[in-house]
Parts: structure tokens; C-alpha cells; sequence
């Protein structure tokens, strides 16, 4: 009998160059950007509508974007709980000195 090698299945939502986390706040971004511009279509008309919510909106989108390409979903997630974490708490990555990469002198 063959056996066939287990392999992780990749459930994350994809949209649009966004993945994880980060599609909710931009689903979030959506709904919020609909909302405020219905609300300022209703008391001051068209023009301040959408003079004020469209380029909101899409430096939002710009944003959620750098952000995915710069950390990923999972780097941006590890930096949001950092971030909550106390002061005497610090998360640091690992620096790989220049000394430990030399090899020692042969006598």
C-alpha cells in the first residue's frame, strides 16, 4: 500500500492582495466608509461626501496594503500583541554576531 505524505492545507480568506486578518479590516474599512458617506450624503449633500470618505477610503486600503506586504498577516498579528504586552516585556529577534561566524585559528 502507498502511503501519501500529510500536507497543511492553507485556509486562509484571500482577497485581493490581503489575506488573514487583515481582509476583516478591510471588510471593516468597507462598511465604516459606506456608512460615513451615506451619514454626510444625508446632512451635507454629494460634494463633502465624497470630497471627505472616497480618499479616506482608499488611503485605508493603500495602508492595509503596505502593511500586508511589509509584516504578512501573521508578522502584523505577532506585532499587534506585542505591542499589548507590558514595558518590562520585549520581544527581540535574535542577531547573529559577527564573532560567532569566524572560525578559530589553527595553532
Amino acid at each position: 500500500m502507498k502511503s501519501y505524505p500529510v500536507k497543511k492545507v492553507d485556509t486562509r480568506l484571500y482577497i485581493k492582495g490581503l489575506s488573514g486578518s487583515l481582509v476583516f479590516r478591510a471588510l471593516y474599512g468597507i462598511l465604516a466608509a459606506f456608512f460615513g458617506f451615506s451619514g454626510i450624503y444625508i446632512l451635507w449633500g454629494v460634494s463633502p461626501a465624497v470630497l471627505l470618505v472616497v480618499p479616506m477610503f482608499f488611503t485605508y486600503l493603500y495602508r492595509l496594503h503596505k502593511i500586508h506586504a511589509k509584516y504578512g498577516p501573521e508578522g502584523w498579528d505577532k506585532k499587534r500583541t506585542a505591542r499589548k504586552l507590558p514595558q518590562f516585556i520585549s520581544c527581540k529577534r535574535r542577531i547573529k554576531c559577527a564573532h560567532q561566524t569566524l572560525q578559530p585559528l589553527k595553532p
